[in-house]
């Protein structure tokens, strides 16, 4: 599960650092995507790798919606995103 957790962690690091906020309507859904990401880290550093997975893993589920509906422009990480496996 750590490592699960681990390669979640490290694509929504990317992501976050790739990413490029293009419409203000996305600044609700970032707070939560902030929010979800600090309690992801805290679960992960506890060693409680399968509720940092699953949070890691939904934060990357709000990314990819913002993306989808063009709020956010991944940038480096596009190819990481649902929007390119059409």
């Amino acid at each position: 599960m750590k490592k699960l957790a681990e390669k979640e962690r490290n694509r929504v690091r990317k992501a976050l650092n790739d990413l490029q906020v293009v419409d203000g309507k996305a600044s609700p859904v970032m707070e939560l995507v902030d929010s979800y990401s600090k309690d992801a880290e805290h679960f992960f550093k506890q060693g409680k790798y399968l509720e940092a997975f699953e949070l890691f893993v939904y934060v990357f589920g709000l990314l990819d919606a913002l993306a989808r509906l063009k709020l956010i422009d991944p940038g480096e990480s596009r190819k990481s995103y649902k929007i390119e496996q059409n």
